[in-house]
């Protein structure tokens, strides 16, 4: 018989923030425990969120920058 496997699914997120902010500093915290209470609530789901993080580094030409280096 086989063996049933617990495996998930990794799902990549691009989030840019400016991390020189107590906003985006914040703002990153708060989106790490969402998704830290979604999944000790919805532990039978498959795919996790995987957060790439970018700083923006305080300017839009960089957060666009960025935005385009998630792969």
């Amino acid at each position: 018989m086989a063996m049933s496997q617990n495996t998930t699914i990794p799902v990549k997120v691009g989030v840019v923030l400016d991390m020189d902010t107590w906003l985006g500093k914040m703002g990153l915290s708060c989106i790490s425990m969402a998704l830290s209470d979604f999944y000790a609530s919805h532990g039978h789901y498959k795919t996790r969120l995987v957060l790439e993080i970018r700083d923006s580094n305080r300017a839009v030409v960089g957060a666009a920058a960025a935005g385009t280096l998630v792969s």
